[in-house]
């Protein structure tokens, strides 16, 4: 009986322990993908932190900023040392890490310049000192700008190429424009330039002429050139110039220019000199009668206005134009009639406030928008 019982009772005692070897290895199967979906989670938590959180994103700055390779793409792109060292802190505070690519990029470098301008309005201690830094911030920015309006440097008139527009000036002070055919070791050829009745201008071996030629960047260059002689290319003859190495820029505009359309006010100011003690002295007095005018364009340097009452040239004036009330002085260098009425007046200021110029500065880059 007892064996019987025994093996009647033996296949129940083996379910149990096999049901509680299978419950364990269940039991341990959940415990391992718990852990594995929590690793999971904190690697996510650990990435989000070093990419998003305040103390990771510094970290990923401090690491991806290179002062060595932002101060050689700065200083190679025409920065002075003050302006790299300026740009420096704030390349680090932002975490540039390719200064070589935003140097390069007019679109990165642009962004690279607005969100130093943001930086600075949320970061500086008082309105005086975020006035400061952004002046110095559009010192550099003007640089860049003169240095990019410049391109490639033109010494040679090796450099040069066919179907480029050149203008020539004779002895006479005569202009004729002309276009360049072929630039060969021996000479420029350039299509020959015609009188009045249609006659071709048959310019003298060793007549010396001045030439003018504009890049595509629009930069001006002059140079000195002799007439070397007539030869013919295909069926057309052309005049042949000797090469010149004393390839000289014409000043460019120093200042980025905006064009707009803004309503403005101006005062005609009067200035009077006089003598007293043997020395010159001059009172300005603004009149108190207001001008309507429209601002076409405008630049760090000057403002053009369009006006029924236009000024004329040597005129000086006060402006007041945009909603924050913002002033400035000028002077008319040039003024341009217009057929209908009145004209546009070219101003150069001669006094303006850190604060409008920034705001100028601002508007011409973009950087209020």
């Amino acid at each position: 009986m007892s064996g019987q019982a025994f093996l009647g009772q033996a296949p129940s005692s083996l379910w149990v322990q096999q049901a509680s070897q299978g419950e364990s290895g269940v039991l341990w199967f959940i415990v391992g993908f718990a852990v594995l979906i929590l690793i999971v989670v904190l690697i996510q938590r650990g990435l989000k932190a070093g990419s998003g959180g305040s103390g990771g994103s510094k970290l990923n700055k401090a690491a991806a900023f290179s002062k060595t390779g932002f101060r050689r793409a700065a200083r190679s792109n025409g920065l002075g040392d003050d302006e790299t060292r300026f740009l420096e802190t704030y390349g680090r505070a932002l975490g540039v890490a390719n200064p070589e690519f935003v140097f390069r990029n007019q679109t990165r470098l642009d962004t690279f310049f607005k969100d130093v301008y943001r930086y600075i309005e949320k970061n500086s201690e008082s309105e005086v000192d975020a006035e400061e830094q952004k002046a110095r911030l559009f010192a550099a920015r003007e640089r860049l700008t003169q240095r990019n309006a410049l391109g490639q440097p033109v010494r040679s008139t090796r450099q040069l190429g066919r179907n480029m527009p050149l203008t020539f000036i004779a002895p006479g002070e005569e202009s004729y424009p002309s276009v360049i055919d072929a630039v060969e070791p021996g000479g420029i050829a350039v299509e020959p330039v015609h009188d009045p009745y249609g006659e071709t201008i048959r310019f003298r071996k060793g007549t010396k002429l001045t030439c003018y030629f504009y890049t595509q960047a629009h930069q001006g260059y002059q140079f000195l050139a002799r007439v070397v002689g007539w030869e013919r290319i295909g069926n057309k003859e052309v005049m042949v110039l000797s090469h010149s190495d004393a390839v000289s820029a014409l000043p460019a505009r120093r200042n980025a220019r905006r064009e707009m359309h803004e309503g403005c006010t101006f005062y005609h100011v009067v200035v009077r000199s006089s003598t007293a003690r043997g020395k010159a002295q001059s009172t300005a007095r603004v009149e108190n009668l207001p001008y309507p005018g429209t601002i076409v364009d405008i630049s760090a340097g000057g403002v053009g206005i369009q006006s029924a009452n236009a000024l004329a040239a040597g005129e000086f004036l006060k402006i007041e134009f945009g909603q924050d009330g913002h002033a400035a002085f000028g002077k008319v260098v040039r003024m341009n009639k217009l057929r209908n009425v009145g004209g546009i007046m070219h101003i150069q200021f001669v006094k303006i406030s850190r604060r409008t110029l920034n705001t100028i500065l601002s508007q011409v880059y973009g950087y209020s928008d």
